[in-house]
């Protein structure tokens, strides 16, 4: 129940009172993608990873596509009438403020049986790094790999108990539940499930040479080849992946240039920052730094340590390293320094919680000294590095160190969340007001011509209005061909004269056009993300004296056109 109540804490701090109501949405470029998908599988009744995609409404044959978080909110869409933005944030909710935290107390509650002070502490860091969970809400958004984060911890905590379980039957069971646990990982997002990976096999690792209730280390030659055997054999099956053809595209992602230099990598790990979008936070880095100092000295959890070694060279070969070093490194997270910073503060949370309890004991120790705390000095410890600890995590403040600014890690999240989900940006409630209207006169089976930088990406996925573009660039990740899309993005406001057109629009089954934006207004709300207005002056010329076209519903800026029939 603590670990419950100090993540709803958390998320309500962070997330929502940030938000702009209970079905508003961030305005990313990958969050198009996923409301799409979920919206695809309402409308098509397919609720299925082996048959994804965004046009699935349009009879389009989808593909295997992790989907298991969609498969999630699209279920719980469906249990609401169909509200993607309400069922979204409620996922955000579920997988932030009850998955991870309960995932994390039975992590700890495994690893230390007999240390009821380090589990109790664990609930003040399940979901108190800024970048995990809350960065993967204001980068992408990659709402697919919070979810897979947040389920690894009771993945490796059910891998430890199958290893220590008494009896084969046990084990087995333990076993499969970590097999099942690794496998819905995998279908959220893969790389999820090379980080669990990490965790179970540097536990395995360790344990060869001590067990959870050994007094000391066992070394022997024998167990010196283990440990070699099992060191190679994740290291072939490392490269072996790298090389394997259907995650080329993963591994090969990510071409831009070094980030950050070895110290500036450090101190932006070890200040739990990295790079940019977060913010520091002191205290979880004093935490952390006491747990290491503890699991170093009890062998017994060396494991947490090398696990969190492991995350933090990945992130320093991401942001330092570059070309095929970078790749082989951090390949399997796309390269992306905000998944392997995230997965570096995943393998942190264990540590926090086991350096709390020692500064407790320490600061409790100096405490016992006056005599007046005598009995009660482990209570007045708690709630002053408590008190502390929630001052350093909800305080804004602001730091101008040259052309960067440093500011503090959960108000920085809270702001940036609080920017990206407001019905003032881009995608505005006018706007959706207008396409909610729009949607009520289309029928089933009709598509709508739009232009996706002006709000409409957003639209099917928030709202259900079946627009052609659905991403911001030039196909707009439609299924339709290149050429079909550049003639209508290019010449639409000729259709009546064009015949190359007329086809076209044909073939999108298109009925209608939507703008939402006058490109030469006085303050259009419209997204820049790979926008080039003459890829789309075919569109954005027309107007209600164009031939072909007539007005259906017009308010302030917005337009919505009747294609007219064409002979």
């Amino acid at each position: 129940m603590l670990y419950l109540c100090v993540g709803l804490i958390v998320c309500i701090f962070v997330f929502l009172t940030a938000i702009d109501g209970p079905d508003s949405f961030a305005r990313k470029d990958d969050t198009t993608v996923h409301l799409s998908i979920v919206r695809a599988f309402l409308d098509s009744g397919t609720y299925s990873t082996l048959n994804s995609s965004s046009f699935l409404d349009q009879g389009t044959t989808g593909s295997y596509y992790p989907s298991a978080w969609h498969i999630v909110v699209a279920i719980a869409a469906s249990c609401i009438g169909g509200g993607v933005g309400i069922a979204t944030n409620a996922a955000t909710l579920a997988f932030t403020a009850i998955v991870l935290p309960l995932g994390v107390c039975l992590l700890l509650c495994t690893v230390f049986p007999n240390r009821r002070g380090v589990v109790l502490a664990g609930s003040l860091f399940a979901a108190s790094f800024a970048i995990m969970p809350w960065g993967f809400l204001t980068k992408g958004q990659l709402l697919p790999n919070l979810a897979a984060f947040a389920l690894i911890p009771a993945a490796i905590a059910l891998f430890v108990s199958a290893v220590e379980a008494n009896g084969k039957g046990g084990r087995a069971r333990y076993a499969a539940g970590a097999l099942i646990a690794l496998a819905s990982i995998a279908l959220c997002q893969p790389n999820g499930a090379f980080t669990c990976v990490i965790g179970m096999a540097s536990y395995a690792l360790c344990r060869i040479f001590r067990g959870p209730q050994d007094k000391q280390a066992s070394i022997t030659p024998k167990k010196i080849a283990c440990a070699v055997g099992l060191a190679a054999g994740a290291c072939a099956l490392w490269v072996a992946l790298f090389f394997a053809p259907p995650l080329r595209g993963v591994v090969t992602y990510g071409t831009w240039d070094t980030l950050l230099s070895f110290p500036e990598a450090m101190m932006s790990a070890l200040s739990f920052m990295y790079v940019k979008w977060g913010g520091i936070q002191p205290f979880l880095s004093i935490a952390v730094l006491f747990g290491l100092i503890a699991a170093l000295r009890d062998r017994r959890w060396l494991w947490l340590a090398v696990a969190y070694v492991i995350a933090l060279v990945i992130y320093l070969g991401n942001v330092c390293a570059d070309g095929f070093l970078r790749q082989i490194i951090a390949g399997f997270w796309y390269s992306d320094y905000y998944r392997t910073g995230a997965m570096n503060a995943l393998f942190a949370i264990p540590l926090a919680a086991l350096g709390f309890a020692w500064l407790i004991r320490l600061f409790g120790s100096l405490l016992s000294r006056l005599p007046k705390l005598k009995g009660r000095e482990t209570a007045f410890a708690t709630a002053a590095l408590a008190a502390v600890f929630i001052l350093c995590q909800v305080i804004p403040f602001h730091i101008s160190l040259g052309k960067r600014t440093i500011e503090n890690g959960l108000p920085a999240m809270r702001h940036q969340v609080a920017s990206l989900y407001s019905w003032d940006d881009i995608y505005t409630a006018d706007e959706r007001a207008f396409v909610q209207q729009a949607a009520a006169l289309v029928e089933k089976g009709d598509t709508v011509i739009n232009i996706p930088n002006d709000g409409t990406a957003w639209c099917y996925g928030t709202d259900g209005l079946p627009v052609l573009f659905r991403r911001t660039g030039d196909n707009g990740s439609t299924p339709s061909p290149a050429a079909t899309n550049e003639v209508i993005r290019t010449r639409l406001a000729n259709i009546a004269t064009d015949e190359e057109v007329q086809q076209a629009v044909r073939e999108v089954r298109a009925k209608y056009l939507i703008l939402l934006d006058e490109p030469t207004g006085d303050n259009p709300t419209t997204t820049d993300q790979r926008y080039e207005a003459a890829k789309w002056e075919g569109i954005e010329t027309i107007t209600e004296d164009t031939p072909g076209f007539t007005l259906v519903l017009s308010e302030g800026d917005m337009r919505l056109y009747r294609i007219d029939e064409v002979a």
